[in-house]
């Protein structure tokens, strides 16, 4: 009896049919993430009626806008240093400022990119590329996003309980809040002063290796071995956890200004800062596009519960992107630098400049 060794052409069949349906349903899931975004900013805009806030542009004391403009490049400033830390202790040698441009790219080119993972997606590329770090670079920015997740929900808790008015009328999420931020952080403080990784790579490699491609189980054991490194580099790691908290602070004048530039009610810097919390949190949901879509429906709902009014609420979204362009601009100058120094470092080129340079020497 004679025993098949490769695929019979059923299999074949299945495996193409396989092969075709994930681009359709990821096309359908884009296409149907369009639909939900445009309905939502949509459906803003026409509760909030563009006339008034037409009108609200036309009002606002754009001065204040532009002493906001600062303080938002502080905040990319503060996400750069949290992920430089946390990039440095794993053979990164690029620099901080290395750190900062891809930051600035990654906010420009997340205006046409699907989501928050196609931005992750440019930083691990330009991070990872100089020095092949593709398994470390990994490593650091999903601890970047657990720091981040472990912010917005701890100081979101804890402001919401700070919150005389809205503690006890949403007292039910302030426990899962702290128990969602204290679970990513116990991990990572059991990673800094604890051998975790050094175990878990220990049981990956006796009992998982044999279990899984070669290539997956190479990628696994850099991660962890990457994770191992931060126990020697505890001041940095710790460093990071710092930057985040002082980035999301830093932001909350930023929204008060806007706010007031408006002439939106007072709001406290408590309330604000929980606020900013849930549209962030927001904005990390699978249903928005490159941050729009359900982090506006965020805002504008909880503070409403302020008292300001959807109007001045869209108003702000607005002028918040109209804040944000010379930061998107710097990251559309540095991929035009890039590109035109790719180009004049191709082998034409150089060739051309040595021609042109004989010339001049004759």
């Amino acid at each position: 009896m004679s025993s098949r060794t490769g695929p019979s052409p059923e299999d074949s069949l299945h495996a193409e049919q396989a092969s075709a349906e994930q681009p359709a349903r990821g096309r359908l899931w884009r296409n149907l993430q369009l639909v939900l975004v445009l309905g939502m900013l949509g459906g803003l805009v026409f509760v909030a009626k563009p006339a008034r806030i037409w009108n609200e542009l036309l009002n606002t004391r754009y001065l204040l806008v532009l002493a906001a403009v600062p303080i938002i490049f502080l905040t990319i400033l503060f996400d750069t240093l949290r992920l430089y830390c946390l990039v440095r202790p794993l053979g990164f040698r690029g620099g901080w400022r290395s750190v900062l441009e891809t930051n600035l790219v990654v906010n420009f080119v997340s205006l046409f990119l699907p989501g928050t993972i196609g931005g992750g997606a440019v930083a691990w590329w330009r991070l990872s590329r100089p020095d092949n770090l593709r398994a470390q670079i990994f490593t650091a920015l999903g601890l970047n996003t657990l720091l981040k997740a472990v912010v917005l929900s701890g100081a979101g808790a804890a402001a919401l309980a700070l919150d005389a008015r809205f503690a006890v009328e949403y007292r039910a999420w302030i426990i899962p809040l702290l128990l969602i931020a204290a679970v990513p952080l116990t991990f990572y403080l059991l990673m800094l002063f604890t051998p975790l990784a050094a175990w878990v790579r220990g049981l990956h490699v006796r009992y998982l290796s044999q279990a899984m491609p070669r290539r997956f189980h190479d990628a696994l054991r850099k991660i962890l071995e990457s994770i191992e490194l931060y126990r020697s580099a505890r001041a940095e790691a710790l460093a990071a956890l710092g930057f985040g908290l002082a980035r999301l602070l830093i932001s909350v004048p930023a929204s008060l200004l806007m706010l007031h530039a408006v002439g939106a009610p007072a709001i406290d810097f408590v309330r604000i800062l929980w606020i900013i919390c849930a549209i962030e949190v927001a904005g990390m949901v699978p249903l928005s596009l490159s941050g729009w879509g359900l982090p506006q429906v965020t805002g504008v709902g909880l503070l409403a519960l302020s008292g300001v009014t959807s109007d001045k609420s869209v108003a702000v979204t607005v002028l918040a992107l109209g804040a944000s362009l010379p930061i998107n601009l710097a990251g559309a100058l540095i991929l035009l630098r890039e590109g035109t120094r790719s180009r004049g470092s191709s082998p034409r080129s150089a060739e051309n400049r040595a021609k042109s340079f004989d010339r001049e020497l004759d």
